[in-house]
This record gives structure tokens, C-alpha cells and sequence, in this order.
């Protein structure tokens, strides 16, 4: 008897776990549905969006020639022919019911003239997603947030407003006092398609932009009115009227974008350090006007002088200047690429006999030096004597 027990039990268990493993794979498979559903009006409302654009016309002289804002919208079918969706929709989810798009013209009392109008649709299902004949509120979530940014759903609290995913937005529900209804705009209320940047050029942007970082190709003119601010500008050819401030670095080359071209700017007011080309060597032959940098990186600045470029200052550069006396040592100067170190020494403060010989001068090389003033009878070094020695680098 026991045994039969025992069988009866494991029966039912095992009955009871198959059930469960059942409601969870329909569970998961319906998850899966709602994503694909999801997914679905989404590409519709992306198609239905590029549709508004290619048409704004058309909508606007519809609307200016009959005076109502209420436009008439594509079918699936029309979207389809125009090329804005790539393959037939079924007009409607797999729950039942339609897809709806109703199109209005807003703000109220914008004008063609004026051009300030803009078009604001809505896209849903006729009929409220339901389970088991009850609205299924966290179904719908789960299509809004596959269909994106664009959709929202209608919660059992306050059902007759339909609000956007994490409360981006909020708009009136389009079937009234239900919970789990769907639905997409490029724009709720006054927003409409100001949303969208019309690739026709028809709206004018009305808030500062943030293009992610990304790069703008094939552009034509740009005019600013305010400060252009970037870490790099590269440019082909600038035509400043005013001023160019760069707050990084500021890099100008020839048309072909190959080697450095000149700017041609008038009077330019610097706020800042300049950087010059690390790119000249003294004496290099060179046509005026022309400034770089010693190509060695020192800071030294070449300008082109009698077809040369030569320090800023002349051949001869002082580097420093000390007084010495008999015996002194003169430590030779770092000079940048090209300069060779040299010595100069004039006579500061010295007496000797009138009847004696003086022999003055530094000893030979590139440095260092050793000074030497002395009594050329004795070969000794003058007493007191006294010399400025100037040191320099010549180019």
C-alpha cells in the first residue's frame, strides 16, 4: 500500500513540474512576441517618419489650402510602393485590431509664410494588448521598450494618458480610459516633427545640438555667429574678417592638405602662446616673409633675413656676459642647432708699470675658456686686473 502511495505522489509532482515547465516556455515565448512586435511598429514609425519628410510639402499645401490641421496619412500599403518600408506589414498586431496613424498640423495658427509648422502624428493599435481577456499593462511595457524612445503605454493609474518610456513624455490616450494601450510619436502635442532635423532644410533648429561626436563630411559655408571653439581646426582655406581664437592648437595647410600654407589674416591679436613649426635651420636659403622654429625644438624663431633664416636678433646672439680675472674659467653656452659658442672680453679695470707688457686674451676652442691678463715680462697674472667676458653662440 505504501508503494502505490508513494508512486501516486511522484506522479502528481512530476505532473506538476511538466505543467510549470509549460507556463514558463509560454511565458518566454511570449516575451519573445512582444519584442518581435515591438520591433515591428517601430520600423513602421521609422518609415512613417522619413514619409513626413519626403512629403512636408504636399502636408503643408494640403493644410494651407483647406484650413484644417487634420492631414491625411499613409496606409502600410502606401508606405510600402514610396519605398519608406522594404518589404508589405500586416496592418495590425497579432493581439487584433489595426494600426491607426492619425496626422495633424501644429502649433495651431502657424502659417506657411510664417514657416513655424510642423507635423505630429501618432501610430497605435486599435485595440489595447490583452491576456486572458484582461489588460496586459507589463506586455505593453515590454513593446514600448522594444520599440525605443518613441513609444509609450497607458498604466492602469490615470489610463487616459499615455506616457513615453522612463516619463520622457506624455500624450492623450487615443482610445480613451484603457490600460495597455501602445503608442508611437515623432512628437506629442505642439512638439511635432520639430523632433526631426528635415533633411529638406525646412525647420530651423529651435535648441542647441549635440551630434555625439561624430564627423560632418562634404559640408559647404558655414557661418557662425558666435565662438567656434575646438582643440584642433585643420583648414584647407580661411577667410577671417575679425578674429581667430583657438583655445588648442591651430594648424593651416595648402589646398592639396600636404605641407604648410600661409594665413593671411591682416592684423592678428594673439591671446595665448604661439607655437611655431619646429621645422628651420640657420642659413637655410628661404624667400621673406617667412618665421618658424629652430628645427631642433629649442624655442629659438628663424626669420628669414637677406634670403637666410637667421636668429631673431642678428648673427651674433648674447648669451651672457661676467667679469672675470687671471685664471678665471668661462663655461661655454648651449646653443641651438647651428650656433657655434664664442667669446668676447674688453678690458674692465687694470694698472700696471709703464714700462711693462700686458698680454690679455682667453684661450682658443669652443669653450671652455681660460682667461688670461697678465705682466707679459713675468708671465704672471696683473694684480687687481679685470675683464667683461661676453659670451654668445654664433650663427
Amino acid at each position: 500500500m505504501a508503494s502505490i502511495i508513494e508512486m501516486v505522489i511522484v506522479l502528481v509532482a512530476a505532473a506538476a513540474l511538466t505543467v510549470q515547465g509549460i507556463r514558463e516556455d509560454i511565458a518566454h515565448k511570449r516575451a519573445q512576441l512582444l519584442a518581435v512586435e515591438g520591433q515591428n511598429e517601430q520600423v513602421i514609425n521609422d518609415a512613417l517618419s522619413q514619409w513626413v519628410t519626403d512629403n512636408f510639402a504636399a502636408l503643408l499645401d494640403q493644410f494651407t489650402q483647406s484650413g484644417s490641421p487634420d492631414l491625411t496619412p499613409p496606409t502600410l500599403d502606401e508606405l510600402f510602393t514610396k519605398g519608406n518600408l522594404k518589404q508589405p506589414h500586416r496592418n495590425g498586431p497579432f493581439w487584433g485590431g489595426q494600426y491607426t496613424i492619425n496626422m495633424s498640423m501644429v502649433p495651431a495658427g502657424c502659417t506657411q509664410e510664417a514657416g513655424n509648422c510642423h507635423v505630429s502624428y501618432v501610430l497605435y493599435p486599435s485595440l489595447p494588448l490583452t491576456k486572458g481577456g484582461v489588460a496586459d499593462v507589463a506586455g505593453a511595457a515590454q513593446v514600448a521598450l522594444a520599440g525605443g524612445n518613441s513609444f509609450g503605454f497607458s498604466k492602469v493609474q490615470n489610463a487616459s494618458v499615455i506616457s513615453g518610456l522612463n516619463g520622457a513624455w506624455t500624450a492623450t490616450n487615443p482610445l480613451g480610459n484603457l490600460p495597455a494601450v501602445i503608442l508611437a510619436t515623432n512628437g506629442p502635442g505642439s512638439d511635432g516633427d520639430s523632433v526631426w532635423i528635415a533633411r529638406d532644410g525646412h525647420l530651423t533648429w529651435t535648441g542647441s545640438q549635440n551630434v555625439n561626436g561624430v564627423d560632418l563630411h562634404n559640408v559647404g559655408n558655414i557661418d557662425a555667429q558666435g565662438t567656434i571653439a575646438a582643440p584642433t581646426v585643420a583648414a584647407s582655406n580661411v577667410a577671417v574678417s575679425n578674429a581667430v581664437r583657438s583655445p588648442g592648437t591651430l594648424f593651416i595647410q595648402n589646398e592639396a592638405g600636404t605641407a604648410p600654407a600661409a594665413a593671411d589674416m591682416g592684423t592678428a591679436t594673439l591671446h595665448g602662446p604661439l607655437q611655431l613649426a619646429n621645422t628651420g635651420v640657420p642659413r637655410a636659403p628661404c624667400t621673406p616673409p617667412a618665421v618658424v622654429g629652430n628645427s631642433d625644438g629649442s624655442g629659438q624663431v628663424l626669420t628669414c633675413q637677406g634670403g637666410q633664416l637667421m636668429p631673431v636678433g642678428g648673427q651674433w646672439q648674447l648669451m651672457q656676459q661676467i667679469v672675470v680675472s687671471h685664471g678665471s674659467f668661462v663655461a661655454a653656452p648651449v646653443c641651438s642647432a647651428g650656433g657655434v659658442p664664442k667669446i668676447f672680453l674688453a678690458a674692465q679695470n687694470f694698472s700696471i708699470d709703464f714700462t711693462g707688457t700686458v698680454n690679455f686674451g682667453a684661450s682658443t676652442g669652443n669653450g671652455p675658456w681660460l682667461i688670461s691678463i697678465t705682466d707679459g715680462t713675468t708671465s704672471s697674472g696683473i694684480p687687481g686686473a679685470q675683464a667683461v667676458a661676453s659670451v654668445y653662440c654664433d650663427y
